[in-house]
């Protein structure tokens, strides 16, 4: 099985008022997904919170043996694990759909999917809408999934040299969840090569940063860094739109391809890898109550900060870092800016270049 390391962040954008991504990653189960909504009233975040949930709860029933009583129809040119990744997306596209046809608050919500299965050596990928998927592979970034837009569809039956359609066609989809009965996902699957890397993102990050951008950033940062780094430019860029990012990267197709790594590096085993550095802990309060963790990433605008509690975007929150031999403590406040599987993404307000610095000590400790 496939050593993988993987991390994944959504973030309001600077443009948002709420933020209609959803998104969802676990290397046990081997599973990635990012969903971008539509529909006014909240109805586009409820369809991908639904989308989301939906297919992990079917995949999260596969435990590698995908069972064929779930499967209403089988294309003999996949294999039996992809079936039942596409079986999962028509399955949670008849359950959104029929939700959205409950109230008149929820009709006409749609989502995009976009999804990742490792099985054995194989990357499964299927999609539908345009939420991008690439591959960095050797050094060449290339988008495995399928753009169902206007635009993409018309560039791929034009003749050549034809005049593209105009941008307001780049995201009128041709299809997405929920909006009708049934969906054609296209699902292909790849053979896995160490040193892979796929970033699954939703059209707040493509819109401004290239498949180039993107490459060069997650082959020189490690996969929490990078989804920082890339939430961080495309704001920095234009913001206009929500921004989720899913980055997981190959390690090794076996743990014995991992231990020979070690190896070939002079390290016996993974035994003797150096320790990893210090957590930093954290305690927070809201106005619901108080609470204590960890903190799993941080930089000079933001922190994650890990806990499986449930919090709005834009909440205050009230911090106590506590770091060093000493336990130096640092108090901070701000908002929640995203969420994600792991934690809350909590923006900072109003840091005072000695808080800036205190934060640089906290970085470089992580």
């Amino acid at each position: 099985m496939a050593i993988v390391q993987s991390a994944g962040i959504t973030d309001v954008g600077k443009k948002r008022k709420g933020n209609e991504d959803a998104f969802f990653f676990s290397d046990a189960m081997r599973f990635y997904v990012v969903a971008d909504g539509m529909g006014g009233h909240k109805a586009g975040e409820v369809a991908s919170q639904m989308v989301v949930e939906a297919l992990q709860e079917h995949m999260q029933k596969a435990k590698g043996e995908s069972k064929t009583d779930d499967m209403t129809s089988v294309d003999g040119k996949l294999s039996k694990e992809a079936n039942y990744l596409v079986a999962g997306i028509h399955k949670t596209n008849q359950a959104v759909h029929q939700h959205s046809q409950s109230s008149t608050a929820y009709q006409g919500m749609g989502s995009t999917v976009s999804a990742v299965y490792l099985t054995g050596e194989t990357l499964i990928v299927s999609n539908v809408g345009d939420s991008p998927i690439y591959l960095i592979r050797e050094g060449a970034v290339e988008t495995i999934s399928v753009l169902h837009t206007w635009a993409a569809e018309h560039a791929a039956i034009a003749p050549a040299g034809s005049k593209p359609l105009g941008k307001q066609f780049q995201h009128m989809l041709t299809q997405a969840m929920a909006v009708d009965e049934i969906v054609k996902p296209d699902t292909r699957e790849i053979p896995m090569l160490k040193g892979d890397i796929v970033v699954i993102c939703s059209d707040g990050l493509s819109d401004n940063v290239s498949p180039e951008e993107i490459r060069d950033i997650v082959l020189k940062e490690q996969p929490h860094q990078a989804c920082q780094t890339l939430v961080d430019l495309s704001n920095k860029i234009r913001g206009h739109d929500n921004i989720t990012v899913i980055v997981l990267k190959i390690m090794a197709l076996t743990a014995d391809d991992l231990e020979l790594d070690l190896e070939e590096n002079g390290i016996e085993s993974a035994k003797d890898l150096p320790p990893p550095k210090s957590k930093i802990a954290v305690e927070y309060d809201t106005e619901d109550g108080s609470y204590q963790s960890f903190v799993q990433s941080i930089n000079l605008d933001r922190v994650l900060i890990e806990t499986g509690e449930s919090f709005a975007v834009g909440q205050d929150v009230s911090m106590s870092f506590s770091f060093g031999e000493e336990q130096t403590h640092l108090m901070l406040n701000g908002k929640v800016a995203g969420r994600s599987p792991h934690g809350i993404e909590v923006q900072f307000e109003q840091l005072s270049p000695q808080n800036q610095e205190m934060i640089k000590s906290i970085m470089e400790k992580l």
